[in-house]
């Protein structure tokens, strides 16, 4: 994604696959919206040796004596929002033309996770055109080309404010054309996950099922500071000043290849995926990886289906076997859905998208979303 301008960036650019066609738009979006935000309490991050001790004290089995934040505060600002839409080409088979994908990525990607340049096989995108859906996905606020903010900013609730005022924008019609008045699907990974499952806790009209990938709501065998031991992370604009240099030191990026497999790869992947991925990861904040867990902890309403799929081998949520872990208390907090399904996908890990067997994981999400009439 890039800044392709305020609105209509690009003209409609169609792309052929085998025997579908996909039409994509890519926009720049300018919204207002206001969150509830943690303020950032502690000293910013002068070099990787406070990261390390940063990450020590967070990892350590006795509570830090000074939290990460203190206190909160309502903020009101615009943004711009990097975002791309596509949907089936003209002439096209369109079976759920009445339903728009919003597909948020999570940390470590930007909005690109959804439809890499690996070729049909790892596209999220490519996968639902072909079955007839429509994809709207987009930057986080602070990475790829959306506005950045700092990395001591950004985190959960300014993310799922802009996903909010992103899905009354996808259902004006203002940059779906056609598609206006349609069904909206939650989909997210990971953060982007999060993202999705706090929106939707906030105000359950704003979607008529969500789907939660690289994702569990089982805190037992959730593994966050794992993660935060296992990708041993850096200063973004220490590692890499080219790409980075004018980010603060509240941005981080896993340590090289070998910390991103660690955290993200398993099972059947190829290492020339871990390497793209390596090579195109995305930094994050500081503030939105310490309040990833701060997700509402509720039972539903009465909603439209739900779906919990991840990598069996989930290092992150699952500390590497997400069998028996998602539907317990998935089952529970969605018991009012109107349907619910729990998927622990065989031989993939964390970045559920990029194993080879990833074609296999959009079916299952898919096929579930049309056996529901969406």
């Amino acid at each position: 994604m890039g800044p392709f301008g305020q609105y209509i960036a690009l003209p409609i650019v169609l792309f052929v696959s085998g025997t579908w066609a996909k039409l994509c738009r890519s926009y720049t979006i300018p919204i207002t919206i206001t969150s509830a935000n943690l303020v950032y309490g502690l000293p910013p991050l002068q070099d990787n040796f406070d990261v390390a001790r940063l990450v020590d004290t967070i990892t350590s089995r006795t509570p830090p004596t000074t939290p990460p934040f203190s206190g909160s505060t309502n903020v009101t600002a615009n943004y711009t929002i990097a975002a791309t839409f596509c949907s089936p080409g003209r002439g096209e088979v369109d079976p759920h033309k009445s339903t728009v994908i919003i597909a948020t990525h999570g940390l470590n990607f930007d909005g690109s996770y959804w439809d890499p340049k690996l070729g049909t096989s790892y596209s999220f995108v490519d996968w639902a055109i072909s079955q007839g859906y429509s994809v709207f996905y987009y930057d986080r606020l602070g990475v790829g080309d959306s506005t950045r903010v700092s990395g001591y900013v950004a985190q959960l609730s300014n993310q799922v404010a802009v996903l909010a005022e992103l899905t009354r924008l996808v259902k004006s019609g203002q940059y779906t054309g056609k598609y206006s008045q349609t069904k909206v699907v939650y989909m997210g990974h990971s953060f982007g996950s999060a993202i999705s499952y706090t929106a939707l806790a906030n105000d359950v009209s704003l979607a008529d099922a969500i789907v939660l990938t690289g994702f569990s709501l089982n805190t037992t065998y959730a593994n966050p500071l794992g993660f935060l031991q296992a990708s041993q992370p850096r200063i973004a604009a220490s590692q890499h000043p080219a790409k980075w240099q004018q980010l603060d030191t509240g941005y981080l990026v896993p340590a090289d290849l070998y910390s991103n497999v660690n955290t993200f790869f398993n099972g059947n992947y190829d290492k020339s995926v871990a390497e793209y991925a390596e090579a195109h990861k995305q930094p994050f904040a500081l503030s939105e990886l310490l309040t990833i867990t701060s997700i509402p902890s509720l039972r539903f309403p009465s909603i439209g289906p739900a779906m919990i799929i991840s990598g069996k081998l989930d290092f992150i949520y699952c500390t590497s076997n997400c069998d028996d872990v998602l539907k317990t208390p998935g089952a529970e907090v969605f018991a009012y859905a109107k349907a619910f399904k729990a998927v622990s996908y065989p031989d993939a890990g964390h970045g559920l998208n990029l194993h080879a067997n990833a074609n296999g994981v959009f079916q299952q999400i898919t096929d579930f979303l049309s056996e529901q009439g969406l």
